[in-house]
């Protein structure tokens, strides 16, 4: 069990019967001497009295002048009898000095007068016609004169005091003391009620200020002391509370911003303890909801590493890219805290997105610049053969047919790029209306069956048994299907077949392209939707590798998307997906109107 020291209340009852004990010590060591020596003093007085009255009453009367020797012998045997102390009768009568003395008389009287010739003495003085000497060390000396001719001298030891006396005196001082440190025990427990409880009053309110209730208030006090306490306290509570608040309402603005911001933000203690962590940087690092991470080294390992790469004394921000393990590469800022909050701050941000663009960008200038070679150059050469002074007219009319389908293949480059560019900006305009897939499915496959049919290839439309219909852009809905449908015609050959199928998946309406072509590799099929991205190199020539591209790009437009399933060998199914109309509506069907020659698809 914990010591505990005392409180207040018991400090000053043991102090206040402290000081009754120790007054009472001195009052012991001081008055009883004093009582006991006046005690002892009366004593004397008492019994120096008594010796006076017995020599008063049994020589004044007496004619011991006349009296014979033996007389007078017997008179202070007689005295010294009675008194038990010494006595010594001198007669002087007619010139001659009779002395006469008491058994074992007289050396105390000789001290006696001893000291009374030195001055040794106590008190002197006479009464009743006697000189009386009270002499120290509790001798009495009486010198009774009585006439011309007689001195009777007496001397008796005191008694002293007895212990019966002393004990009651003793016992009068135990009883007074007893009182004395029984009344500074009231005392002390009335003055530390008084005080302790005004003092455990502000003593509470300070320890519920102490456990975080700052709204804790000590109440008014009387005593003026008390009063200007509780006043601080209470003013100093007030104080502390208003600070308490404004820190909070900061640390709260503080979180909820850093919580919003779209970066990540790690707070990293100087001991490796992770302080803060908001959302963006959980999601960032792939933290399972609910989890918490509170060790630095919890983090993946290289952010761990880039961290610990840093020098621990710079002070300027450092920034570095790293690449986590599932590919996402992070750009993040490490800035060190300065004494005492030390410790580091890092920011991350995902610039996987960001990065892939610069790729694509500098790949699609690259694709672009390959593209526009190779027609570029081919028109060039014509220049040149046409140029020549020997040309026949035959091959001139040859030669600029070759460099008008060049040219075709330079604006067809052109105006698909100008159209994904409209796509990623947003800025492509959409003429939406109600119209039925139905309907556009059957006309489109109506304008592309009989070439299909003239190269062997089997074209069809599969429509559902009730209209789909939805809320889009026609023209750019059949320019998403001629797109998947020549590019399905293209990679089937002869002998094979491509099935045109409406539907309805939920609130979405489906368009699938489903062709018994060569299929798709597994390993191409992320990759198809890509700008420039061509599958079968050999057909470089005739694709330009932006036909998926645009198709994605016009369904994302939409508000849908266009989903893959294709097998090595056994075909490919390119489902174009769009949110269904609220309601069936009358049937338009449109006018399906074939793209250019030579339209290019990737696939």
């Amino acid at each position: 069990m914990a010591f505990r020291h005392p409180g207040l209340q018991a400090w000053l009852v043991a102090t206040l019967i402290a000081v009754g004990a120790l007054a009472s010590a001195a009052v012991l060591l001081t008055v009883l001497p004093t009582l006991e020596s006046n005690l002892r003093r009366d004593e004397a007085r008492t019994q120096s009295g008594e010796l006076l009255s017995a020599i008063d009453g049994r020589v004044r009367n007496a004619s011991l002048e006349s009296a014979p020797e033996s007389e007078v012998s017997d008179l202070a045997t007689g005295i010294a009898a009675e008194t038990g102390g010494q006595v010594r009768i001198i007669v002087i009568h007619a010139g001659y000095r009779t002395v006469a003395r008491s058994p074992g008389c007289c050396r105390l009287l000789d001290a006696v007068l001893g000291a009374a010739n030195t001055n040794d003495v106590a008190n002197t003085g006479t009464a009743g016609g006697y000189r009386y000497v009270w002499a120290r060390q509790r001798y009495t000396f009486s010198a009774p004169i009585f006439g011309e001719g007689v001195v009777v001298e007496a001397a008796a030891r005191a008694r002293g005091v007895s212990d019966s006396q002393l004990n009651a005196l003793r016992r009068r001082l135990i009883v007074a003391v007893a009182a004395v440190l029984m009344l500074a025990a009231l005392a002390g427990y009335g003055l530390s009620r008084l005080v302790g409880k005004r003092i455990a009053v502000l003593a509470r309110t300070a320890s519920r200020l102490a456990a975080g209730e700052l709204g804790a208030r000590a109440p008014d006090q009387r005593l003026r002391e008390f009063a200007i306490l509780g006043d601080s306290l209470n003013t100093m509570a007030g104080r502390i509370e208003n600070q308490v608040d404004q820190i909070t309402g900061e640390r709260d603005r503080a979180g909820m911003l850093i919580s919003s911001l779209a970066e990540g933000v790690i707070g990293l203690g100087d001991d490796g303890a992770i302080t803060i962590m908001n959302p963006a940087a959980k999601r960032l690092l792939g933290v399972p909801p609910g989890a918490v991470l509170t060790r630095a080294a919890e983090l993946p390992p290289a952010l761990i590493q880039a961290v610990d790469a840093a020098e621990p004394e710079d002070r300027e921000p450092v920034q570095q890219e790293v690449t986590l393990d599932d590919g996402t590469e992070v750009e993040f800022i490490l800035a060190r805290l300065a004494s005492p909050a030390a410790g580091a701050v890092v920011t991350m941000r995902d610039v996987t997105e960001q990065r892939r663009l610069e790729r694509a960008r500098r790949d699609l200038v690259a694709n672009v610049s390959h593209e526009l070679k190779t027609p570029l150059a081919a028109i060039k050469g014509l220049l040149e053969l046409l140029q020549g002074p020997r040309i026949d007219p035959g091959r001139r009319e040859e030669f600029l047919e070759l460099m008008s389908g060049e040219a075709d293949r330079l604006q067809r480059l052109v105006e698909e790029q100008l159209q994904l560019a409209r796509l990623d900006s947003g800025g492509l305009p959409l003429e939406r209306e109600r119209f039925d897939l139905d309907a556009m499915a059957e006309g489109v496959v109506a304008s592309r069956q009989a070439l299909a049919e003239a190269e062997g290839r089997r074209l069809r439309a599969v429509t559902s048994a009730g209209p789909v219909a939805v809320h889009a852009d026609p023209a750019r809905v059949e320019q998403i299907l001629l797109i998947l449908l020549d590019n399905a015609l293209r990679h089937t050959p002869s002998g094979g077949s491509v099935d045109v199928v409406v539907g309805r998946d939920g609130p979405m309406a489906t368009m699938a392209v489903v062709d018994t072509g060569e299929g798709i590799p597994l390993q191409d099929q992320p990759f198809v939707f890509d700008r420039f991205y061509r599958g079968d190199r050999s057909r470089e020539g005739r694709s330009a590798g932006l036909g998926l591209a645009i198709a994605r790009g016009l369904a994302r437009a939409h508000g849908g998307a266009i989903d893959l399933v294709s097998a090595p060998g056994a075909g490919s199914t390119f489902t174009l997906r769009l949110p269904a109309a609220a309601r069936p509506t009358q049937e338009h069907p449109l006018v399906a109107t074939p793209p250019p020659p030579g339209d290019s698809v990737g696939g």
